[in-house]
């Protein structure tokens, strides 16, 4: 079974390659028509009002791991190669009706031991949902219910969590009133998917409820300027943090600024959370910026970046409060492809710069110190669990990390990258048993 997965994936591949290719322009510089085209709005009734669209990705990855997590994490070295496979139809009745259903293949052919559920998914439905689209006063009203992506704002705290063989979905309905492509208010209840190795195997997470609503629009008055408020609720069976493992229920309250005016670009975030863990009251926030400037007329276009977060810990492990931070569903990883620590008791700082080396070939380099928030929580891992060890302490500093991602867009369906990451402990980290390392990938995507 896996070796006929693989072998189809990679004549997908192939398949795939070479219609991208020859989507190329002309040497007269005339574009050819996108040949992808005939897969959209085929027609299924004479009039057209009955349509449908078939969309795919092939993703091949490889990746080499040594030490990851500072080598706190198992196994100590990792080789893999992960192959994901989408193939999607998107089915519109009429004006006002649509279903949607996606099928997905993770393989990780080379994985040292057992792939996670996140890596090896052999064949299941990522999405399958029906949509109810109606016309209301100053816009239309979206009613959807099933499996279904969901990812908003900058994705830092639900996301699809593209990274992985298998992307992050869940189960439920979502409603959505929608002005314009910029202004909108979505509401939903959901649950999570685990993903599960097998054959159409996935499930919806019993021990986790999540829900809330999520509103973004332009700043009246203020070009350039939008804003995101939303509200975020979570249930969690067994959560576990430094403090120890029980029952959480948690509130997201949180708002984001973000544009772009002349060469300045901004992303500014910040969010409040209560509720209680076991019998402990929650008391969390964070706070993270994005800034940037762009200087267009200079060789390379260089952009300068400055990325800061903090995500708050937990002061006191034994006060009868929680302060350590939940992200809830982030993108991961969150702060470079290494992914070595997940956005939790911890504050850093990301200078960077983007170059672009040829119309369609970005560079950027970036520089990462990492310190924990509170020196008595832990050090939280990628999965958002406190690594052992790590908690209390003397010292805040858990190490840096130096990481170049090189990335080639030769067409709209085609997609060339790779990645370096070195990194090196701090004194915290290394008392608990951490060392140097380094993490490489390197992708191609195509997908129409």
């Amino acid at each position: 079974m896996r070796r006929r997965s693989i072998a189809l994936a990679g004549a997908s591949w192939l398949v795939l390659a070479g219609v991208a290719a020859a989507q190329a322009d002309k040497p007269g510089g005339t574009p050819e028509k996108d040949p992808f085209d005939r897969f959209k709005d085929i027609p299924l009734t004479t009039d057209g009002a009955v349509s449908l669209s078939l969309g795919g990705q092939v993703r091949i990855r490889p990746e080499f791991s040594r030490h990851p997590v500072f080598g706190l994490a198992a196994p100590d070295h990792n080789n893999g190669l992960l192959i994901r496979s989408f193939l999607s139809a998107d089915l519109k009745l009429g004006p006002y009706l649509r279903a949607f259903v996606e099928i997905v293949s993770g393989q990780a052919p080379i994985w040292a031991g057992t792939p996670p559920g996140t890596q090896l998914d052999r064949l299941d439905l990522r999405q399958g949902y029906g949509e109810l689209n109606l016309p209301v006063a100053a816009g239309s009203l979206m009613l959807r219910g099933g499996r279904q992506e969901m990812s908003f704002g900058s994705s830092r705290l639900i996301s699809v969590r593209d990274s992985p063989n298998v992307r992050r979905a869940f189960d439920g309905v979502r409603a959505a009133w929608v002005a314009s492509p910029d202004t909108r208010i979505d509401a939903f209840l959901v649950r999570p998917v685990v993903p599960l190795s097998g054959l159409f195997d996935d499930k919806s997470d019993p021990a986790q409820v999540f829900w809330g609503v999520y509103g973004t629009s332009p700043v009246p008055g203020i070009p350039g300027l939008k804003a995101d408020l939303y509200y975020l609720g979570l249930n969690r069976e067994n959560a576990r943090f430094a403090q120890g493992t029980a029952d959480e229920h948690r509130h997201t309250v949180g708002a984001r600024l973000f544009g772009k005016a002349g060469g300045f670009d901004w992303n500014l975030e910040g969010a409040w959370q209560f509720g209680n863990f076991g019998r402990a009251d929650v008391q969390a926030w964070m706070a993270s910026a994005v800034i940037g400037y762009s200087f267009a007329d200079l060789p390379l276009a260089p952009r300068l970046g400055l990325n800061a977060d903090a995500f708050s810990g937990d002061r006191n492990l034994g006060d009868g409060k929680l302060g350590t931070f939940n992200p809830l569903f982030p993108r991961l990883p969150y702060f470079s492809e290494a992914n070595l620590v997940g956005p939790a008791n911890l504050m850093n700082i990301q200078p960077n710069i983007t170059l672009t080396l040829l119309p369609k070939v970005k560079l950027t380099l970036g520089w990462n110190p990492l310190w924990k928030q509170e020196k008595a929580d832990a050090y939280y891992g990628p999965a958002i669990t406190p690594v052992a060890r790590t908690a209390g302490g003397a010292g805040r500093y858990l190490g840096h990390q130096l990481s170049t991602t090189l990335e080639w867009s030769p067409s709209e369906h085609l997609t060339l990258g790779g990645t370096y990451v070195a990194y090196q402990p701090g004194e915290r980290v290394s008392r608990a048993g951490g060392v140097s390392g380094s993490f490489t990938a390197g992708w191609a995507t195509l997908a129409f």
